[in-house]
């Protein structure tokens, strides 16, 4: 029997203009209500909210202490038991971002699947802007050999995440066999930042649409995609929008 999972994955924006946001994302959790949720840019003060707001689920809590305030993962616990979990480097600047991955068990059908979720890092980079560079390409690569390192043969996985570009991560997943839920369905990817009343973005700073934030799979069939627009007293959960998309494994 075959199992049908909603995924969502969010860059939370770490706690700026928190209390101005934390009714909308509680709002989109309860509409939505995702099966899993990636979230980047995790902090203390979300993370409890979360816990609060999302009562029927689990999360990791690791040793590794980017899993407190980088990224985690939640899934209900009512669907999935975790099996395994880790946090894999895959080349981050940034002393907290791993790649971090679960391994779930559904209850009572289909197979074990591996979540997992990256924030790689910002494009104006110092470095970047100064040599054109990007970081991005070899964290991607490192997050295609983590990947199939980990998944055994034939065992679905879904990658989620901030990738902080519209374009070299995806194509190297690609190569490497994993596909986006947009193109899986034959879809243009909408952009997913900036959510401009949010994000405050000071008058003559560059800004341009962009989709940063994405949800890719291996042996897993995309049933649905989108990117909603939620939105709450004209405030949105964050300065990026989330995905969700739906799969069968």
């Amino acid at each position: 029997m075959q199992l049908r999972t909603s995924i969502v994955t969010y860059n939370l924006w770490r706690t700026v203009n928190w209390q101005q946001r934390q009714n909308a994302l509680a709002g989109f959790l309860a509409v939505t209500q995702p099966d899993i949720m990636c979230v980047q840019e995790l902090q203390a003060e979300t993370r409890t909210f979360l816990d609060s707001v999302l009562p029927n689920h689990a999360r990791v809590a690791g040793s590794f202490p980017g899993w407190m305030v980088e990224g985690n993962i939640y899934w209900d616990r009512r669907m999935f038991t975790m099996i395994e979990c880790g946090a894999e480097p895959i080349g981050h600047v940034e002393e907290m971002r791993r790649l971090f991955w679960v391994r779930l068990w559904p209850q009572g059908k289909g197979y074990p699947l591996l979540v997992a979720t990256a924030h790689l890092t910002f494009k104006a980079t110092e470095n970047e802007l100064l040599t054109g560079t990007s970081p991005r390409v070899a964290q991607a690569h490192a997050m295609v050999k983590a990947l199939d390192k980990l998944a055994s043969l034939g065992d679905p996985v879904l990658l989620a995440g901030d990738f902080n570009d519209p374009s070299h991560p995806t194509y190297i997943l690609n190569d490497g066999g994993y596909v986006d839920c947009f193109t899986a369905l034959g879809l243009t990817s909408p952009p997913t930042a900036p959510t401009y009343k949010t994000s405050n973005l000071p008058p003559g700073r560059p800004s341009t649409s962009q989709t940063l934030d994405w949800i890719v799979s291996r042996d897993a069939r995309a049933v649905a995609a989108l990117v909603p627009e939620y939105v709450l007293d004209g405030v949105s959960p964050s300065d990026h929008l989330p995905v969700l998309a739906v799969y069968e494994t």
